[in-house]
């Protein structure tokens, strides 16, 4: 029988801005009329199949973590979401004491559901989960450069053991075997675990058929937790139990942006530094010098000048991303958190002067924490977002507030994914149109040359 479409069928919480703007994109290159808003004063407005609140929770103390999850899905509950989606990072990025468990844990006691999913692959960027244990491409999360990453080190690679330790309730794990097997295998397994007092159930995930068979097994959870890639999975899931219908689904389009434009970076990621190489050899670039921030140096005052003199010619990327031994010494010199801190801030008055006072138009930005403080910076509250075209690829428009005729073209990456040309080609992309059919049966969609989807 067919069921009625409440008034919004799906609601999304991301821990942060680069990841959840990535579960907004998939969504909408699937063809599902999505919202995507920036904390929690912007109004859910209705007409939306889906709603994608962006947070900025994954570092903060766990506590105030939980209380912001819970308010956002209070919110999302509100409007009619059917299922609430806990969205963190492809590599469980989180400490000892969180973030990941206790919002799960939070969330669940709130909704009621007793049991949830965890599936944080990625398979089409090889982060995977076998035995418990991720995976990125051939090494595992531990041996991975994940374990320098400067808030969120990973230095343990059994998932299972990395929920338990944030957890007061008893994780588990669903294993390959019965994710190969396929959906009803799953709903088995879980009703099994859950009787044994298993609630915070880690999923092994290899190929993009165990996510949809994950999707499909747990779309009627009232939640269910991971990374955009199992989200993605669950459009066809709603057409088959008729959630949603075909009518439902529309194209995703952007309009073209000109304009000045620039990069800002400040993940510190080996694929973020490739990409910056890359992007220097035809185009300025500028490196900020953190230890000289420290010392006193204006460094935002040489950020405009070095902006002053190459746009709205040229495109240009300032960056505090510098090698891992660079990292490792102010950290050793300030602490972890201070770093971080002092990069997030500079950057945002930089993000300040570019597009408030120099006009850029075409913004991209990589590190999820760096796009936090950006977007705050400048006042965004509400995105609305293009088809998902591959890794790190979500390009998105904005309006600053009190310039609604103004759009602003915005990328928020990930430091890890994108090719190697990616903030270039995305820049330009920007100056063109997009409308991409909804690829509700087949996926991943795979970027072409033109930056559309087939």
């Amino acid at each position: 029988m067919t069921m009625s479409k409440p008034p919004l069928l799906f609601g999304a919480i991301a821990d942060d801005l680069t990841g959840g703007t990535e579960l907004a994109s998939m969504l909408a290159a699937r063809g599902v009329a999505t919202g995507c808003t920036v904390g929690l004063e912007a109004p859910i407005l209705p007409g939306k199949t889906a709603h994608v609140i962006l947070l900025k929770t994954r570092v903060i103390a766990a506590a105030d973590a939980v209380r912001q999850v819970l308010e956002a899905a209070d919110r999302l509950v509100e409007a009619g979401a059917r299922q609430i989606f806990f969205k963190y990072c492809a590599t469980f990025d989180s400490t000892p004491a969180g973030n990941i468990g206790p919002c799960a844990e939070g969330l669940l006691q709130r909704l009621g559901g007793g049991v949830t999913l965890f599936t944080p692959a990625l398979c089409e960027t090889g982060r995977t989960v076998y035995q418990g244990h991720m995976f990125g491409g051939m090494q595992l999360l531990a041996e991975s450069p994940k374990r320098f990453d400067p808030l969120t080190p990973m230095t343990d690679s059994n998932l299972v053991r990395v929920l338990q330790a944030q957890s007061k309730g008893k994780a588990g794990l669903v294993p390959y075997l019965t994710v190969d097997a396929g959906p009803e295998a799953i709903r088995t397994a879980v009703r099994e675990k859950s009787a044994r007092g298993e609630t915070l159930l880690v999923t092994d995930t290899i190929r993009e058929r165990d996510l949809a068979a994950i999707a499909e097994a747990g779309f009627d959870l009232p939640l269910m937790t991971g990374n955009s890639s199992v989200a993605a999975h669950l459009p066809p899931a709603w057409l088959a139990h008729g959630l949603i219908d075909r009518k439902d689904l529309v194209p995703a389009g952007l309009p073209a942006v000109n304009g000045p434009a620039a990069v800002l970076a400040g993940s510190v990621a080996d694929r973020t530094i490739e990409q910056l190489d890359r992007f220097a050899q035809g185009n300025p670039l500028l490196t900020i010098d953190l230890a000289s921030a420290f010392a006193g140096a204006d460094v935002v005052a040489q950020a405009r000048v070095f902006a002053e003199r190459h746009l709205p010619e040229k495109m240009i990327a300032i960056a505090t991303t510098v090698p891992q031994a660079s990292v490792e010494a102010l950290q050793q010199a300030h602490g972890r958190e201070t770093v971080a801190a002092k990069a997030e801030e500079i950057l945002a008055d930089i993000a300040g002067i570019l597009v408030r006072e120099l006009g850029v138009r075409r913004l991209v930005v990589a590190g999820g924490e760096t796009a936090g403080s950006v977007v705050k910076a400048l006042g965004i509250d509400r995105i609305a977002m293009g088809a998902y075209e591959g890794p790190g690829l979500s390009r998105a428009i904005a309006h600053l507030p009190g310039r609604s005729n103004d759009p602003l073209a915005l990328m928020l990456k990930s430091g890890k994914l994108g090719g190697p040309d990616i903030f270039a080609d995305v820049l330009q992309d920007m100056t063109r149109s997009s409308a991409i059919a909804p690829a509700i049966d087949a996926w991943p969609p795979i970027k072409t040359i033109t930056g559309k989807a087939s």
